[in-house]
């Protein structure tokens, strides 16, 4: 495994992300009614469909589609992480629910998808165009591509602070942590602190690049959060408002 994808890896099996605390199954479906909504669906969407999530961290999103009838099949190349994915699914007694420990890039299946979806795991590859041919492979014709990614432009002021956290904390992802922290603040848990700041790689996107992706792999474009009329002007719109570093696109298959 490429040095920067093993970072990544050790990172997430000791801090698993999001670990989230489910108590209900009311909480759990919100996550994939966030997502129904933008794709402008309605909560029977997932009933009965196929769906592929790559770079399922700990599995709220998963599960939540598997409570609303999906049959899912998730993985992540952390094993603690889906030892905890699995941990959710067991609780509320979810069967149609699959979860591997493998790594997105090498990720190989016969099946073909009604739904893939990859939210905030491609930009942790080493290299995010090629894990997105692997969401489009395993997409059917007619099916729905998902992805997640930091925006190039957003993201900007936490890339600087990246650079500073680097500058006094190297590539050891507990001193970031801590370095982040410390400078920048967060009272949220460890693992969202470790997300933030402790992670040694991660790639940024613009809306125009995605919109190159689809069009040179055949997807039409569907959807979008935010929503856009001129990339990068609107790109520009989200950095000066301080918010939408991370932008969901959505495409369907031809």
């Amino acid at each position: 495994m490429d040095m920067r994808a093993e970072k990544v890896r050790q990172l997430y099996e000791k801090y698993p992300y999001p670990s989230r605390d489910i108590v209900s199954a009311k909480k759990l479906k919100k996550y994939s009614n966030w997502l129904l909504r933008i794709i402008h669906k309605k909560n029977a969407y997932w009933r009965g469909k196929n769906v592929l999530e790559l770079g399922c961290g700990t599995g709220e999103l998963a599960n939540s589609i598997a409570s609303e009838g999906g049959r899912v099949s998730a993985i992540d190349f952390s094993h603690s992480s889906i030892k905890k994915a699995k941990e959710l699914s067991e609780k509320f007694s979810l069967k149609t629910i699959c979860f591997e420990e493998k790594d997105i890039l090498s990720y190989r299946n016969t099946k073909r998808f009604d739904t893939v979806i990859a939210l905030g795991s491609l930009h942790h590859t080493t290299d995010a165009r090629k894990g997105f041919l692997v969401a489009v492979k395993h997409t059917k014709k007619g099916g729905i591509v998902i992805v997640g990614l930091y925006n190039k432009y957003s993201r900007f002021r936490h890339r600087v602070r990246r650079l500073i956290i680097r500058v006094f904390a190297g590539d050891n992802f507990e001193k970031r942590i801590s370095v982040g922290k410390k400078l920048f603040g967060g009272n949220q848990s460890r693992a969202w602190l470790a997300d933030k700041y402790g992670q040694v790689h991660e790639s940024y996107h613009s809306v125009s690049e995605v919109l190159k992706w689809f069009e040179e792999e055949e997807i039409d474009f569907v959807a979008s959060k935010p929503v856009f009329q001129t990339p990068v002007i609107d790109e520009i719109k989200w950095f000066l408002g301080k918010r939408n570093a991370f932008f969901v696109m959505v495409g369907k298959k031809k």
